[in-house]
């Protein structure tokens, strides 16, 4: 297999001078440009990748700011990165992983023409970063749909669609006392995820249309505050027929201990969650949900930044991926 020493060797030209060839990262010559070009074609040097670098002038490397913070849910946060890398490599790209936190480092990877494009998590309403990164000359895509994009292209699961789905099945399926469970909020001055707040909010419209009062509870995913809840409002009281869950964390030990509370589903309570199908079918029981379609939206997310960078005037939108409901055995048969 050829390497990039055996194409300087054979188009006489330095390493570094193929590396600039195929990276763009430094001006050269169109006919040295030409002779690189070449001696990669004898030697058959990933023709794809290398031929599209030079012609174009581009990386082949998509950058993407993976949030690295303790209260994220790490397992979620790797779907992303699986399926990114993946529809990446089908297109012959490669991905550059950058921490979401570094905002500097982040732009510094755009704006240096280390990368063709960037694809960026963890987005909050009111994101810091989103004027920043909508001045920057490369596609940049969101995965998020804040209410203020910046001009930015974004792509999404259709939360608010998606909560109000579960609610309507719940009601469907006889439940009329739905409270949403979701994680504590960060405070009024904390960060905002777009999923968070489009998922209440499509929970209070669903409730508003059924007649229902809505009750959301905001549960650490402890062991001790979410035994406290299943004892007091879900035995004691039994406040509560159906539950609406958007907490990945706390999801099945919810499960293990309405199971040493005795509370039966879906006999004594009905449960829908929002939630990738994995986490849904993990622990002692498999949740009805909404599923995410993390492999979707990453796939979308690379489709999205390669459609720009191919097209710069297509204008800039959101993607919202729609909500489909699977029933499993946490809800009776409608």
């Amino acid at each position: 297999m050829a390497t990039m020493t055996d194409i300087a060797r054979e188009a006489g030209v330095s390493l570094s001078t193929v590396s600039y060839a195929l990276s763009g990262k430094r001006p050269i010559s169109d006919a040295t440009r030409e002779r690189v070009q070449a001696a990669i074609d004898r030697l058959d040097f990933h023709p794809r990748a290398s031929a599209r670098a030079l012609a174009l002038q581009r990386t082949s490397l998509l950058g993407l700011a993976v949030p690295q913070r303790p209260d994220v849910d790490d397992h979620v946060v790797m779907e992303f990165v699986g399926s990114i890398l993946g529809a990446a490599h089908e297109q012959d790209y490669d991905v550059l992983l950058v921490t979401a936190e570094d905002h500097a480092r982040t732009l510094r990877v755009a704006e240096e023409g280390k990368v063709d494009a960037l694809i960026v998590m963890d987005v909050v309403e009111g994101d810091a970063r989103i004027p920043s990164l909508a001045r920057l000359h490369s596609p940049v895509v969101l995965i998020g749909n804040p209410q203020d994009a910046g001009g930015l292209a974004c792509v999404d699961f259709d939360f608010l669609a998606g909560a109000m789905l579960a609610v309507r099945e719940l009601h469907a399926r006889g439940a009329s006392r739905v409270a949403m469970l979701k994680p504590p909020s960060a405070g009024p001055d904390g960060p905002v995820p777009t999923y968070a707040r489009r998922s209440r909010l499509g929970y209070a419209m669903a409730c508003a249309e059924l007649g229902m009062e809505s009750h959301v509870v905001e549960l650490p995913p402890e062991p001790e505050a979410v035994t406290s809840f299943v004892r007091d409002h879900l035995v004691e009281q039994r406040e509560f027929d159906g539950l609406f869950v958007h907490h990945e964390p706390a999801l099945a030990l919810l499960g293990r201990t309405l199971l040493a509370q005795g509370v039966h589903c879906p006999d004594d309570l009905q449960v829908v969650a929002v939630s990738p199908a994995d986490v849904a079918m993990n622990g002692p029981w498999e949740v009805s949900s909404v599923d995410i379609p993390i492999p979707a939206i990453g796939q979308t997310s690379v489709a999205m930044a390669l459609e720009r960078l191919s097209t710069h005037e297509t204008p800039a939108h959101a993607r919202l991926l729609s909500p489909a409901f699977v029933p499993r055995g946490t809800t009776r048969a409608r």
